[in-house]
């Protein structure tokens, strides 16, 4: 039963009936880690997810992907090799960060490190079910940013089967991957490499966000 109660709550979250401003970080996690969200809308090769209302993809390459969304730019990185793999690492948190967490659930796990910045900026860096996503949003925004992370995150399915095929043809296990999930961004600047070379998010008008109330 708290299990469906969790759930609800966070389908209302993200529906527009409440605001994550009200909500706390830690909240925020456990809808997400919960939520079992199965519906999904965005497929690509060996994975799919849930994109929610509101985010829009802007280029997709190699497990890399550019979303949309409130003027800011995710970079999410899927790492199809770890999961099939199901390389497990452990998260050390840090007390000096404006907020670190390690994230369980079952035989998933991951992270959310928030960073701050330079002028009203925070680096939100979070990982999860063997996909990460990194994003840099104003203090107001960090709740929201969060709670859309976790409902991509936490959609994430994977196809075994077109995984086991690529890694059989050496597709996946021949090619060395850019991006460790696993370790911690040490600056933003890698994040702002990836997304500058992406500067077409920069001429869209903004994406009405009917999935949360500002």
């Amino acid at each position: 039963m708290k299990k469906v109660i969790i759930l609800c709550i966070f389908i209302i979250c993200l529906s527009g009936c409440t605001s994550t401003k009200e909500e706390s970080l830690e909240n925020i996690l456990a809808y997400g880690m919960t939520s079992n969200v199965s519906i999904t809308n965005v497929y690509r090769t060996g994975y799919k997810y849930y994109l929610p209302r509101g985010m829009k993809n802007i280029t997709s390459q190699d497990y890399n992907e550019v979303i949309y969304s409130d003027q800011y730019a995710y970079y999410m990185y899927v790492d199809v090799v770890s999961y099939f793999n199901s390389v497990r690492e452990e998260y050390e948190e840090n007390e000096e960060y404006y907020y670190s967490k390690a994230l369980f659930k079952g035989n998933l796990f991951g992270y959310l490190q928030i960073k701050s910045l330079e002028e009203d900026k925070y680096f939100v860096e979070i990982m999860y079910n063997y996909a990460k996503i990194e994003v840099i949003v104003t203090e107001k925004d960090i709740k929201k940013s969060v709670a859309y992370a976790m409902a991509i995150l936490e959609s994430v399915t994977y196809n075994d089967t077109v995984l086991g095929s690529l890694m059989g043809d050496n597709i996946l296990s021949s090619n060395e991957l850019e991006f460790n999930i696993f370790e911690t961004a040490k600056t933003e600047s890698n994040y702002l490499e990836i997304v500058e070379q992406y500067d077409q998010y920069k001429d869209l008008e903004d994406v009405p966000d009917m999935d949360f109330i500002k």
